[in-house]
């Protein structure tokens, strides 16, 4: 009986976290890390995190999509990731609370890394795209 109720507890706080950016009426986002790198070449790597957030390293092979979803805090909320395509790599912030305006205008950022560097759209679907930053 209490292995149930222990598994109805953790359900529970999963559920409430789900919901948790609508209860707080905080804002939920979504970062897009995508390889749009010429095929035939080296994978992207992708580590991204916050403060608080360790989110691993991930090899995307093209057109491959990394994506996380996080409640912003105000003020408060920072991610960044770095990427690596062969010698070449990048770190930057992908998501900043302090960005003013907010870039990210449907609570989407959608970075797609290219042979040239790394292209932005802050919209839902993605459209637009801006050189942001050149492979180091």
């Amino acid at each position: 009986m209490i292995e149930y109720i222990l598994l109805y507890f953790i359900i529970s706080i999963n559920y409430f976290q789900a919901y948790a950016c609508f209860w707080g009426k905080k804002v939920s986002y979504t970062v897009h890390v995508v390889n749009n790198l010429p095929p035939n070449t080296a994978q992207l790597v992708v580590h991204c995190a916050s403060k608080n957030d360790e989110l691993g390293y991930h090899n995307l092979t093209t057109k491959q999509d990394f994506n996380f979803h996080f409640c912003k805090k105000p003020k408060a909320t920072l991610f960044f990731c770095h990427l690596w395509w062969g010698n070449k790599n990048k770190a930057f912030d992908v998501f900043n609370a302090r960005w003013d305006p907010d870039i990210c205008v449907d609570h989407s950022c959608y970075w797609e890394a290219r042979g040239d560097g790394i292209y932005f759209s802050g919209t839902w679907p993605p459209a637009n795209f801006v050189l942001m930053h050149n492979w180091d």
